[in-house]
């Protein structure tokens, strides 16, 4: 029993959230609910399909009615059937390439601060962390093609969890994609921070041996459970698709999967409400919360010390009891249900934040709609795809050197397959009688383009970088003449204004997202580690991860620009250089500190002679003493050492001259 102190005597040393929850079997009601969230989301998936199809030059695929039969085929269907090729200009790839571009030309990385300035080095510590898993993920590559998603379609889902990786090896915290097929989420929110959102979840596709894996936790018997539910057999391998295409996606349906051989899992994160006690353990300066028909354990515990404390003398009004409060408790509850409505899994959210694994965004998100930046242009891309092919039209219906030959001309002996043999001969020669009244043959070509398509043509591509905010100068067009470099920098920088609110909405993605991977690391990481980010200037100390330190620090997580650039090395590293040269530092904090590919080489280098060099004292001054000289008193050199360099010629030849 523990030792029962003065309730004045104690302190709060943290808080412990401790409680579990019943398991259920069946969840149809969660099912049905997931169902129909999923079903409510089909019109912005049919609109990412068709987004995504104008993207990657798929932009006669809208289906109309034909005129001819009534049934409803696609736009390039029709045109084909009038002996046409249905011709595009793809505008939007282009548009897209730039904006990816403009984002990965400003590289950025998460960066931690402390709430407290006394803890900064953790913050440094932390930030460290991230940057980590930011490598161990490969983030900057995803984060490029979530971006991409993000302009199709307007949506971006990271799913973040601490888990084992078969590409790692080992556990660790893995970000990972979440494809907007397979996302459904609460489309009742209206918060565009989506504060409000009480559901949110995916549908998984695996394997009989990852599904074993995933759900049976080393249970023989659950193993074989799961083989029933899920039918006797499975194949190992996966059905071959007939090319690489998203066919599977777009067909996507919420029970069955496209591939037979798979095993369909619904996985939903729904915000539930139960009544409950927080407690509060004065005795042990803990907090945790227990269910409502538990309250008479704490009831029973508070008598034991209640007893025992009077037993030692202490007043009743100095017992340290363990308070209750009585409240409503809002917590995020995972399920993963087979599509009958069986529960394989569920557990109250496991994370330190207390939410659920994804970050969402939903561009713009204004009374719940999403507008992509692809959707923006799709009508201007369509009128230039239709200008061009009417273009084709008419240069293809239009006469171009046809030839009026009067019947009456034809010279006698002589056929009009010959006559038309030598017409088209650059040396050729008709000869024939003129007769009185008699119009003479005669060519005509007709200029089908004088009829204001191209002027037509061009003000739409105008229009395409106007909408689409992405001009000429941010493309990296050439300038006209004359044009003042001030003037084409100033255009570049207005065309990148207009892209700022697209880009800054998924920052905030970006942050929100690594913020969990923070926290994430926070709670699970539990032994000390060495960790070494390259690019990154921070001391030796904030190397050495120590998981007890940061675990119940706050931290406010932003996205700063990087700091990993050669522009920012450079000027480092001359920096470093000013402040060698006039004997601010020496040569081991330049090197500890400088961003040069040989200087960690270079600084074990200088520290392995270092040693040895201590060590050839010692045993200098050993052998003094043992031959009866004075301490301290070292042989006189044989040589005589050179001159050792001035800082400022030892610098130039370790560090590039500034051009």
């Amino acid at each position: 029993m523990d030792k029962i102190r003065r309730k004045s005597e104690l302190g709060i040393t943290g808080r412990n959230k401790v409680f579990d929850t019943a398991r259920t079997t069946n969840a149809f009601d969660v099912l049905i609910e997931a169902e129909r969230a999923w079903d409510a989301l089909s019109l912005f998936r049919r609109d990412y399909i068709r987004n995504r199809n104008y993207l990657y030059g798929k932009q006669w695929n809208d289906r109309i009615k034909d005129p001819d039969t009534g049934k409803t085929i696609t736009e390039e269907e029709y045109i084909k059937r009038q002996g046409k090729i249905p011709l595009k200009n793809n505008m939007i790839r282009q548009l897209v390439k730039n904006v990816l571009g403009q984002f990965s030309s400003n590289q950025t990385e998460p960066v931690c601060v402390a709430a407290d300035r006394a803890d900064q080095e953790l913050g440094e510590m932390m930030s460290i962390a991230v940057k980590y898993a930011y490598r161990v993920n490969r983030m900057w590559g995803m984060d490029i093609r979530t971006l991409e998603s993000f302009l199709i379609g307007a949506v971006a889902c990271h799913k973040v969890r601490y888990t084992y990786s078969d590409v790692l090896g080992r556990e660790d915290v893995i970000v990972e994609n979440v494809n907007p097929a397979r996302l459904f989420f609460d489309t009742a929110m209206e918060d565009f921070r989506f504060w409000d959102c009480d559901l949110i979840g995916e549908i998984h596709d695996l394997s009989i041996a990852d599904l074993i894996s995933a759900f049976s936790h080393g249970d023989e018997e659950k193993a074989k459970e799961l083989r029933y539910k899920y039918g006797s057999y499975r194949s190992r391998i996966k059905d071959s698709y007939e090319t690489l295409t998203s066919r599977k996606f777009d067909s996507m349906d919420f029970y069955c999967p496209y591939d037979t051989n798979l095993c369909r899992v619904i996985e939903v994160w729904r915000k539930e409400s139960r009544e409950r006690y927080k407690c509060h353990d004065t005795l042990k300066g803990q907090w945790f919360k227990i269910e409502k028909d538990e309250l008479h354990i704490i009831e029973e515990k508070n008598l034991q010390r209640l007893e025992q404390a009077l037993s030692q003398g202490i007043p009743e009004d100095e017992v340290p009891f363990i308070e209750t409060e009585y409240f409503v408790d809002r917590y995020w509850y995972a399920r993963w249900i087979t599509p009958f409505g069986e529960v394989l899994q569920e557990m109250e959210t496991p994370y330190m934040h207390g939410s659920h694994p994804y970050t969402l965004a939903l561009y713009p998100f204004i009374d719940g709609e999403v507008h992509s930046f692809v959707a923006d242009v799709i009508d201007q891309q369509r009128y230039i795809n239709r200008l061009i092919t009417m273009i084709d039209f008419i240069m293809g219906a239009s006469a171009k050197g046809v030839l009026l030959f009067p019947e009456d001309m034809l010279p006698e002996g002589t056929t009009m397959e010959e006559i038309a043999d030598q017409w088209v001969k650059y040396n050729g020669v008709i000869v024939y009688k003129p007769k009185p009244g008699v119009t003479p043959p005669q060519q005509i070509s007709v200029n089908a383009t004088n009829i204001g398509a191209y002027e037509l043509l061009n003000l739409q591509m105008q229009l395409m970088s106007e909408i689409s905010g992405v001009h000429s100068a941010l493309r990296g067009a050439d300038p006209k003449a004359n044009t003042p470099s001030s003037l084409y920098a100033q255009q570049s920088q207005n065309s990148a204004t207009n892209l700022i609110d697209l880009l800054e909405a998924f920052r905030s993605f970006r942050e929100e997202r690594d913020t969990k991977i923070m926290k994430t690391q926070q709670q699970y990481y539990s032994s000390p580690h060495y960790i070494n980010v390259a690019g990154n200037n921070y001391s030796e100390t904030s190397k050495h991860f120590k998981p007890e330190m940061v675990r119940n620090i706050d931290f406010d997580l932003s996205i700063e620009e990087s700091q990993d650039t050669p522009a920012y090395r450079q000027l480092a590293d001359e920096f470093l250089k000013e402040l060698f040269s006039v004997g601010q530092i020496d040569l081991k904090t330049l090197l500890e500190n400088s961003s040069l590919p040989f200087a960690d080489r270079l600084l074990q280098t200088i520290k392995t002679k270092e040693e040895e060099a201590a060590k050839q004292q010692g045993e200098i001054q050993q052998q003094a003493v043992m031959q009866g000289m004075p301490q301290g008193m070292p042989p006189v050199p044989q040589q005589i050492p050179q001159q050792p360099q001035q800082p400022q010629q030892l610098i130039n030849n370790i560090l590039p001259q500034q051009q």
